[in-house]
């Protein structure tokens, strides 16, 4: 088994001149040399700390050995003189003796400590003063006084004993010190011993060292052969990829010329490289990038923005090309070179604008939508304020009847007349006018040139002239009509939300005065909008106050000659206005969004009214009318729903009637809402038939319990043709009805007459076998307690009524 060594690698201190190898023995010798100074300076240091501690340790130890031997030697001489063997003389010179070693052991050094040293100094004031004492009754002892010299002895004794233990003491720290220092000794002899064990590992290290290097210096010269060859490699195949891909790719000096170019961009100026080499754009006749991009490259720092610009390729079409360059830094960070790309977008542009177009325009007229319409109208305000576009006219535009031909005649069909109709308005207009499609069959047009208000109804009325000529579509003629609201820039409206809120004013006056007309929006109609808000909230609190009333109207069955039913109609006495005309209120609380509100609160009185009768056992059925707007969702149905679960009122005394403007709206939305009612068990009334677009074309796909022949073709009953009346007559209404009445009886369903006023009229319907009706003849709307009083009569007589003719008219519709 081999063992791969990787080499040594030192830090980034470098030694000129050196390579790699001369590094690493430079580095391991100053290794080895410091690690001799090491041991040295360890030893060294060691062996003098030894010496020093043992010196310490012997002299203290000296001291207190000589002082004991005086103290022997005092005691000899005392003795001696004591058995007069001894002058005083020799006694006393012991004694100062032996009293200059005790001094001396207080110059003992304490520099490293020790427990014997330790307690010396602490012993040193007891011994002084035993000395002291022990001096004292010597000079008595031999001064003659015999008794003293029991208590000589005693207290040299006790001295002498004391210096014992200090000797003794001593003795051991000493020993323990030889041992320490023993002990001691062996860590530098280890240590020397390692230091040279190592020396050996680095002299062997050393050699394995340059046997390492000569092998990797062979090694690198051989990588440095196959990064020559891959670094060729990498070359090449850049060029091909710089070659192969779509972007266009160029190089260039300071001046220009070119110093390589891929593929992508000779095929796209139609030249060779070979011949672009060393030329500039200028002299090839291109037009890529230009000397301005360039010199813009030049003195940035990073890349230029990409910019889009139109070039010319070789067969002479426009293309645009999103192109950036960058500067390439040689030698000392000089810019003398730029690389340029371009990648030809002419296709994604080409979407984009496709997109762009898509998303302001109506795909299916191409006019521009309210997007783009919105933003231009900003734009020509702003012109004009700014003073440069001079005056203009803003007019809305709405179909009228269109929703009555695409739900009837089919959305092919109407899609054919919009069309139609659009290529008309647009015949109507200058080069500069602009129109707009901002949905449905709603259109806007801002009319350029307006300086005069005549101007703008001028071509208003000329739009809805040429609008009200029948359109021939699918071999069919159609008539439509248009119905257009116009305001003037600037005068009518500073911004763009104030000017068309001004133009819709117009168009909704328009609307409200029968449609297929023109209207210029004149400052007064805010005074109306203002009272039109003023009304709303007045309703809104006759609402909350329940000051709404209902009367009923009598229905009477023909066949039975008898009353079978009311219709519920609405009242409103407004406190300052006094009674108002419903035909004015209703449409009010529809545009102010109270039409739920408004129906939930008739249909809570029809019911407790029809709960009240029958606690007194009337069965009565009551008809009351709902807002064509509650159709388009579900809406209806939840409200009569909900007022038959809270009153618990039997669903067949309540019928509900609608009007065509139910189907108008949405003929699949009424369908289900008549199957729901029919679930529920209501019937469904058919209120003002034969006065809509298409009717007969309704009856084909809904079910109704009843159809209420509008009252203009009961009016004209018994009237001839030349305008003279007669007994027995019958006009071409009479044979209207007629036809009404059998096709309603073929369907199924009831037929009632409405404003039959005249007997002649009541005569007729009987006889031609119509199954009910009502009007001022057989009786005027009334309280609640005015009809129960007349609800088992039979017809005949005046019928008394409570209300005049003038509030007559309009039925409860919220």
């Amino acid at each position: 088994m081999s063992i791969r060594l990787l080499p040594f690698r030192t830090g980034r201190f470098k030694i000129p001149g050196m390579g790699g190898l001369g590094r690493r023995t430079v580095w391991l010798g100053l290794a080895a040399l410091l690690f001799f100074i090491s041991v040295g300076v360890s030893v060294t240091v060691g062996a003098l700390q030894y010496r020093h501690q043992m010196r310490l340790e012997r002299n203290g130890m000296w001291m207190t050995s000589q002082a004991s031997l005086e103290a022997a030697r005092f005691s000899a001489a005392l003795s001696q003189y004591l058995v007069g063997q001894a002058p005083a003389w020799a006694v006393s010179e012991r004694f100062e003796i032996f009293y200059s070693r005790i001094r001396l052991l207080e110059s003992v050094p304490n520099e490293h400590g020790g427990a014997a040293v330790d307690m010396l100094e602490r012993s040193l004031p007891e011994l002084m003063l035993r000395l002291d004492a022990l001096d004292a009754d010597l000079t008595a002892v031999l001064g003659g006084d015999s008794s003293m010299a029991q208590r000589l002895l005693r207290d040299f004794n006790e001295l002498d004993g004391r210096l014992n233990e200090l000797t003794r003491a001593l003795h051991r720290q000493a020993q323990h010190a030889l041992d320490r220092s023993a002990n001691w000794l062996s860590g530098p002899y280890w240590l020397l011993l390692g230091s040279l064990l190592g020396l050996l590992l680095s002299t062997g290290l050393l050699v394995w060292l340059i046997v390492v290097e000569g092998r990797q210096a062979r090694a690198n010269l051989v990588k440095a052969e196959a990064a020559a060859e891959s670094q060729a490699e990498a070359e090449r195949m850049l060029r091909t990829l710089i070659g192969g891909v779509p972007a266009m790719i160029g190089a260039f000096d300071r001046d220009g010329r070119f110093l390589f170019l891929n593929d992508a961009l000779a095929r796209f100026h139609g030249i060779r490289e070979e011949d672009a080499i060393g030329r500039s754009l200028a002299e090839l006749g291109l037009e890529l990038g230009g000397r301005d991009l360039l010199d813009w490259a030049l003195g940035s720092t990073g890349p230029t923005p990409q910019t889009e610009r139109r070039v010319r390729n070789r067969e002479g079409s426009i293309r645009t090309l999103l192109i950036t360059a960058v500067a390439v830094s040689g030698e000392e960070g000089r810019r003398g070179r730029v690389v340029m790309a371009a990648l030809d977008i002419t296709e994604r542009k080409e979407a984009e604008d496709r997109i762009r177009h898509l998303a302001e325009h109506d795909p299916m007229t191409d006019l521009p939508n309210r997007l783009l319409f919105s933003a231009r109208l900003r734009a020509r305000l702003r012109q004009a304020q700014a003073g440069q576009g001079g005056d203009f006219a803003l007019h809305l535009i709405d179909l009228d009847g269109f929703k009555a031909v695409n739900d009837g005649l089919g959305h092919t069909t109407g899609d054919k007349l919009l069309l139609a109709a659009v290529e008309r308005m647009r015949g109507c207009l200058r080069a500069d006018d602009l129109i707009a499609r901002m949905g449905g069959d709603e259109f806007a047009v801002i009319q350029a040139e307006a300086r005069h208000p005549a101007e703008a109804r001028r071509l208003a009325e000329r739009l809805v002239r040429i609008m009200a000529e029948p359109f021939e579509v699918d071999g069919c003629q159609i008539r439509s009509g248009a119905s257009i609201g116009s305001a003037l820039g600037l005068r009518d409206g500073q911004t763009l939300e104030l000017l068309q809120q001004r133009a819709d004013m117009a168009l909704y006056r328009a609307k409200a005065d029968g449609r297929s007309r023109s209207v210029l929006f004149d400052p007064a109609m805010e005074e109306l909008r203002r009272n039109q808000r003023m009304l709303e909230e007045d309703l809104r609190e006759a609402l909350e106050r329940d000051q709404l009333t209902l009367v009923y109207q009598p229905k009477f069955g023909l066949l039975a000659d008898r009353m079978t039913g009311c219709e519920a109609l609405l009242r409103w006495h407004h406190p300052i206005h006094g009674a108002m005309n419903p035909g004015r209120f209703v449409p009010a609380a529809e545009e102010a969004g109270m039409a739920a509100t408004l129906t939930r609160n008739v249909l809570g009185m029809v019911c407790r009214q029809i709960r009240d009768w029958q606690a007194r056992g009337l069965e009565v059925p009551v008809a009351v009318n709902i807002s064509a707007s509650l159709f388009a969702t579900d809406q209806a149905v939840q409200l009569v729903r909900e007022a038959l679960m809270v009153s618990g009122v039997p669903p067949r005394l309540l019928q509900v009637e609608l009007t065509e403007q139910v189907f108008i709206r949405s003929a699949d939305a009424a369908r289900a809402a008549l199957h729901s009612l029919h679930e529920l068990g209501v019937s469904v009334a058919l209120d003002d038939f034969g006065t809509g677009y298409s009717s007969l074309g309704y009856l084909q796909h809904l079910d109704f319990d009843v159809l209420k022949i509008d009252q203009g073709f009961i009016q004209n009953l018994g009237i001839r043709d030349d305008g003279a009346q007669g007994n027995g007559a019958r006009g071409n209404s009479l044979w209207i009805v007629e036809t009404i009445l059998r096709l309603a009886h073929g369907l199924g369903a009831e037929v009632v007459a409405e404003g039959v006023e005249t007997p002649e009229q009541l005569h007729l319907l009987r006889e031609i076998g119509c199954d009910a009706a009502q009007g001022y003849l057989l009786g005027r709307p009334m309280p609640a307690e005015a009809f129960a009083t007349l609800f088992t009569a039979p017809v005949g007589g005046a019928v008394p009524h409570a209300e005049g003719r003038a509030q007559d008219a309009q039925p409860a519709r919220p």
